[in-house]
């Protein structure tokens, strides 16, 4: 019979489950050991792969050919493992986990596994889920979906057909920890908010005993276990274990062995959650900034449920940590925190073929879960289907930016952490060129540096020789993996080609500040009049505002390659300095400034038709930028000027405050040129002029 399935594939164990359409129940596919969880150990020897319990055993057994808890190094370029004479990658060895466990459930089960969405912690990076998706497809499966963890459990465990309730799920594995908070609505549910460590798992625990054992064998008998790596691969496996037994015990004893002595320690539940109450408290730390994200006073109080997932919450301090914080209890009635996450898969496995699956079938009279053998006691006949389910992403997503000023390189995130997944994401940019390299960054950061660089895209396409206004626009998929996509301001389409990704991003940003320099060395000087208006209206705050925002002005312009005259006018005109690059001149000059000098009081002056051609160099970029705050005094003969201006190539751009005429402003500037503003907003606006003309012409 041929099925698809969901898989639980996990740090410690994993477990696979299919939805019975027919009866509308999930059944757990157990092992040949008639086990619902298989140990999630490889062990290669002679180039035989054997997994599960025989391979923890030999794991147990100090063998130095097993290999476990790789899933949390998924995705990890530099991270091998060296078994049986070859290096293993974290993904070589989840396909030859996942290989060997479909094989083992189809024999066992006597079923033809085709499908599978596969489950990865919430708080997995781009890479660690591309590289599950690859592990799978490399095993035999057909990859329907990749869920997050604690989504798979809220739709096994949360949809019940009645009433709206926040949710959320504690999800502490074997080597991961998530956190998902969601609105469940009858059979819809929408995640919130979501963080996650995917290097804080049980294994953590496991560690503060193995420590604690290491330091007392070696004050005992002066010998460190570390340094004897088939002795250190039992002692593994015996934390594990002890750290088990502490969850029904108040202590136990553990012996410890190597190089023909042996020790016998006691280890009490007191001491061991003593020293890992840091462990403890870090996942504490990540509810509450999921709480803080968002927002609104959401807290502990806003929670209408607690659902604990993963084999590590049944350690007795996880259940009084949130007992403590949340004032109630977890939820565990009906619940198997080793197997609500494949459950919750393998209904979206039956999603994705039929988009609808009816729980505990058209009567009711069957229970939609069935874990391990105990059928949970819901209402049945609820109907759910695929667009019920909603996944949110985990972290921001964004491209190297160069910001406004032209000074620092950035993550432009496109996409904010905990959006919806399946939803396209856009945000403008300005390119003068034709083809544009796009890096890929996924992190919070706006520092490039603290984010992971995903992917290099090449996007082509562009018109030459112009200004080109483009959106680029991301869109994390339904497994939560990326796709990028590129167009222009009038919809067409641009190309968007990804390629290998062969420098670090500091050889990146590197090279594209050398590229930067060596084609502005490459590009024409620009000379700048500023015409300033000082007639007797800009007396006061105006002037002294006007003064401000020149010297910002000033000091956002690239003086290497670039020259600035002033001009002040009223009933006439007036250089207040000529054609120069010295900030020092520049600043004298804004500082003669004066209402009603030389130039008088009135507007009857001509700046434009008199000053507008008295550019100094002819290959130079030419810009004129007028500040005025009235009506002057023979303006259709300054647009008419004006429009000859630009049509020889000069860049006009029309600032007015107070009584100034918007629409001549308009007519004089050159496209987008023109601004109406308050005077409160005068070197803001300057400021962004002084930014356009840096980047853009």
């Amino acid at each position: 019979m041929k099925i698809n399935v969901g898989i639980d594939l996990g740090t410690t164990n994993s477990v696979v489950a299919t939805f019975n359409r027919a009866k509308g129940v999930v059944e757990i596919l157990k092992n040949d050991l008639e086990k619902s969880c298989t140990p999630s150990v490889v062990c290669i020897e002679n180039g035989i792969v054997t997994i599960g319990e025989e391979a923890k055993n030999m794991q147990a057994a100090g063998n130095l050919n097993t290999a476990a808890f790789y899933k949390s190094m998924m995705g990890e370029k530099d991270y091998t493992v060296f078994i049986d004479g070859k290096e293993y990658t974290p993904e070589d060895l989840s396909t030859e986990f996942l290989r060997a466990l479909k094989a083992n459930v189809e024999q066992t089960n006597n079923v033809q596994i085709e499908g599978a969405v596969i489950t990865v912690p919430a708080y997995f990076t781009e890479a660690q889920k591309t590289a599950t998706i690859r592990a799978g497809k490399r095993a035999g499966f057909e990859v329907l979906k990749i869920i997050h963890e604690p989504t798979a459990a809220i739709i096994a465990y949360g949809l019940t057909g009645s009433g709206k309730k926040n949710v959320m799920v504690y999800d502490l594995g074997g080597g991961t920890f998530d956190v998902t908070i969601a609105e469940v609505d009858g059979s819809k549910v929408v995640p919130i908010a979501t963080n996650g460590n995917h290097n804080l798992g049980g294994k953590n625990w496991d560690s503060a005993i193995r420590k604690e054992l290491i330091q007392r064998f070696l004050d005992e008998f002066g010998i460190n276990i570390e340094n004897h790596p088939e002795e250190y691969k039992m002692l593994q496996v015996k934390c594990e274990d002890v750290k088990k037994r502490l969850t029904s015990l108040s202590s136990t004893d553990v012996t410890v062995q190597c190089e023909g002595y042996s020790g016998k320690y006691e280890i009490t539940r007191e001491l061991f959650e003593m020293q890992t109450y840091n462990l403890l408290c870090e996942t504490n730390l990540l509810i509450e900034k999921c709480f803080s994200e968002i927002g609104n006073g959401f807290g502990w109080h806003s929670l209408d449920e607690v659902v604990l997932v993963g084999g590590s919450t049944r350690m007795p301090q996880v259940k009084e940590m949130i007992q403590r914080e949340y004032g109630k209890s977890p939820v565990t009635k009906n619940i198997d925190v080793d197997t609500i996450v494949a459950a919750g898969a393998a209904m979206q496995a039956q999603l994705c073929t039929d988009d609808v699956l009816v729980l505990g079938g058209a009567t009711g009279e069957v229970p939609p879960v069935s874990l391990r053998g105990s059928p949970a006691s819901r209402s049945g006949g609820l109907v759910i289907r695929g667009s019920d389910i909603q996944d949110i992403t985990a972290h921001s997503l964004g491209m190297l930016a160069l910001t406004s000023d032209g000074k620092n390189y950035v993550n432009s995130i496109i996409i904010p952490k905990n959006s919806k997944l399946n939803q396209r994401f856009g945000k403008r940019y300005t390119f003068s060129g034709t083809t544009l390299e796009v890096y890929v960054l996924q992190g919070e950061s706006k520092d490039p540096y603290d984010c992971a660089l995903l992917y290099k895209y090449i996007i082509s396409g562009m018109p030459e020789g112009q200004k080109n206004e483009f959106s680029v626009n991301f869109l994390y998929n339904s497994n939560g993996v990326v796709e990028v996509e590129a167009e222009l301001d009038d919809g067409r389409s641009l190309k968007a080609e990804q390629l290998p990704v062969t420098e670090s991003l500091s050889e990146i940003i590197s090279r594209l500040e050398k590229e930067r320099e060596e084609a502005k060395k490459a590009t024409k000087d620009i000379e700048i009049i500023f015409m300033l208006d000082t007639s007797g209206s800009m007396s006061g705050d105006p002037m002294t505002q006007a003064k401000r925002a020149l010297r910002d002005f000033i000091e956002g312009l690239d003086l290497k390659r670039m020259k600035v005259a002033i001009l002040d006018f009223a009933e006439s005109t007036r250089w207040m300095c000529h054609f120069t690059d010295s900030e020092r001149e520049l600043s004298n000059a804004i500082d003669r400034f004066t209402v009603g000098g030389p130039c008088g009081i009135g507007t009857s002056a001509k700046p434009l038709s008199t000053h507008g051609n008295d550019f100094n160099s002819k290959k130079a970029s030419k810009v004129i930028v007028v500040l005025t705050d009235g009506e002057w005094f023979d303006q259709p003969a300054e647009v008419k000027t004006a429009i000859t201006l630009k049509s020889n190539g000069v860049i006009i751009y029309a600032v007015g405050f107070g009584k100034a005429d918007e629409k001549f402003l308009s007519q004089i500037a050159s496209e987008k040129g023109s601004r109406k503003i308050d005077l409160s907003k005068l070197s803001s606006t300057f400021k962004e002029i002084a930014s356009s003309i840096a980047t853009e012409i």
